[in-house]
């Protein structure tokens, strides 16, 4: 098991500031959806992070905690996280491309 990104939706749909995406290293590991959140009434969308794609750097939790100062993002174990956005039939060249969140299987 490894450590992933996992973003708390009601902190970052409060904010909307979406610094982790531009931050992290990977690319297409940390989007933003502004969907994510409204059925909360929240006024703004969330980033949400593909799982698969996670490297388990942390530099999102510390553009999050010390640049943002919003403290939105913790690393946690992949078999902890209730569900995950993992990516699916991902062509890279789409603009409209997103990870589906899917429950995470425990092995």
């Amino acid at each position: 098991m490894y450590l992933v990104a996992d973003i708390d939706v009601d902190i970052c749909a409060a904010t909307s500031c979406k610094l982790c995406t531009q931050y992290c290293p990977e690319a297409n590991t940390i989007n933003y959806d502004d969907n994510a959140g409204k059925d909360k009434g929240h006024k703004y969308g969330s980033a949400y992070v593909a799982v698969d794609r996670c490297k388990g750097c942390a530099q999102c939790v510390w553009v999050c905690d010390n640049m943002a100062k919003h403290h939105a993002i913790k690393m946690t174990m992949i078999d902890q996280l209730p569900k995950a956005a993992i990516t699916d039939r991902i062509t890279y060249l789409d603009k409209g491309t997103k990870a589906i969140a899917a429950p995470v299987e425990v092995a």
